[in-house]
């Protein structure tokens, strides 16, 4: 699923909107509007990320930060280039869980004025995954050892069911077990609604695989400055199968669309320190980088949350 040889990466990623900016930028400052378009156009040449998955997390940025006549150019466009309409809707989809109803409402009109609806266009609508059959004797020998061993989790598998439990303990290892029991302890009825609602009703689907729509969520919660969030979806894209370059190249990506702050060096400092949990910072830095790199980000991260105690403390 590659762009056409003629276009350039603007015309690719930014048809339309990349003429407008770069005709603006022309008129008020011609400088300006070199560094813009040799910017641009070198980060979306970059081949760390393909154009399906590209246009996808672009497809959730715009969701979340309702830039909605950016998201209609970037549907189409994402069509011209062959990816599937129904991954596109899934983005959409899945940005309910971090943007509500509303704003989801909004680019799903964008979408049916891209694409019609699904009764017009005659598309039937995928069948998720979560529909297929699972079973619990399956699934029990992914979940990390000592979740699995657990002595809470056996209750909470009784009490709530195993499916939405299960895709949490793949998901967001041994940081599920203990949402579960917060919320358990605060309000089990809440607890009910959300893991039906969001792990077993969203995150089962399957319309997209685990690691491109982690990809997405990390590239949406980069964008909308959400750094507690990106951290552990960072995480949670490494264990299903993304690659950390690839990770870094959505950081990349951010900051070209969304600017720098929450991104650089921040966003950098949160990667390295995952992969480097993860076993995985060779994926990242030479071997004989790795422990001035460790030393330089230890020291960045330090200040920063130096920094936040002044202010939280003021």
């Amino acid at each position: 699923m590659d762009s056409p040889r003629s276009e350039t990466p603007l015309q690719t990623f930014l048809p339309g909107a990349g003429d407008r900016l770069s005709e603006l930028f022309e008129r008020i400052d011609p400088d300006f509007a070199l560094v813009w378009s040799k910017h641009m156009s070198r980060l979306l040449a970059r081949t760390q990320l393909d154009v399906r998955t590209r246009f996808l997390i672009l497809t959730m940025q715009y969701t979340l930060t309702q830039r909605f006549g950016q998201l209609g150019e970037n549907l189409a466009a994402a069509q011209r280039a062959g990816v599937p309409p129904e991954e596109l809707r899934e983005v959409i989809l899945q940005s309910f869980v971090y943007a509500g109803p509303w704003v989801v409402a909004e680019a799903c009109q964008v979408y049916e004025m891209v694409f019609g609806s699904i009764q017009e266009t005659n598309e039937l609508p995928s069948s998720p995954a979560g529909e297929k059959e699972r079973r619990l004797v399956d699934e029990r020998p992914t979940w990390l050892a000592e979740d699995a061993s657990d002595p809470r989790l056996n209750d909470l598998l009784e009490r709530y069911g195993w499916r939405a439990i299960s895709t949490g303990l793949r998901l967001r290892p041994s940081h599920h077990l203990n949402m579960l029991d917060t919320l358990d302890a605060l309000d089990p009825d809440f607890l009910q609604i959300w893991l039906d609602a969001v792990y077993e009703g969203m995150y089962s689907r399957g319309v997209l695989d685990d690691r491109t729509r982690l990809l997405c969520v990390v590239g949406a919660t980069l964008a909308v400055g959400e750094t507690h969030q990106s951290r552990r979806h960072m995480r949670a894209a490494l264990r299903v199968g993304a690659g950390a370059r690839e990770l870094l190249e959505v950081i990349f990506h951010t900051t070209a669309f969304f600017g720098h702050p929450y991104v650089m060096p921040a966003a950098f400092d949160d990667l390295i320190r995952i992969a480097d949990d993860e076993g995985r910072i060779s994926e990242l830095v030479p071997a004989d980088r790795v422990d001035e790199t460790r030393r330089i980000v230890a020291a960045r991260v330090a200040r920063r949350d130096g920094i936040e105690d002044d202010l939280g403390g003021a």
